[in-house]
């Protein structure tokens, strides 16, 4: 009997990790740009919107799972993803939580025929930025986060 796969994972560093974080807070400042338009009725800028959560959801806890883990999810299973996320301490359950919410909705926002309702946008940018504060707790006591936003 062979040993039970982990799941597909790449290695990464402490830089690798202030770089997701980057990526993740710039694809936060777009979704608020997004949403400040979204009542426009041509347009379907909230699924823009929570396509950027989406991103900046998955983006925070790759910087969180490189600084904690050394590792980051890199195969297609939103549950093998959600599993690493989970043994990050502190908080990795609740960061699992948030980004099982985020790739709930992912299939509609990204690749769906219906638009994100502008709740549902909102509430996966309150994720995505509940999952980038969680990321910068875990990042910044390993000094890759330092310098994040700023100059």
């Amino acid at each position: 009997m062979s040993p039970r796969r982990s799941g597909r994972t790449a290695p990464c560093d402490p830089a690798d990790a202030a770089v997701r974080l980057r990526h993740a807070e710039s694809f936060l400042i777009v979704a608020d740009l997004v949403l400040d338009q979204s009542d426009d009725q041509v347009l379907s800028l909230t699924s823009v919107a929570a396509s950027l959560a989406v991103l900046a959801g998955i983006a925070a806890t790759d910087a969180a799972c490189c600084a904690a883990l050394g590792r980051r999810a890199r195969g297609q299973n939103h549950d093998e993803a959600m599993m690493l996320v989970r043994t990050i301490v502190p908080g990795g359950q609740a960061m699992a939580r948030d980004l099982g919410r985020v790739l709930a909705l992912k299939d509609d926002a990204q690749y769906g025929v219906l638009t994100v309702s502008p709740e549902r946008a909102r509430a996966s940018v309150g994720w995505a930025r509940r999952l980038a504060a969680a990321a910068r707790e875990v990042v910044a006591p390993t000094g890759a986060g330092r310098g994040v936003g700023g100059p």
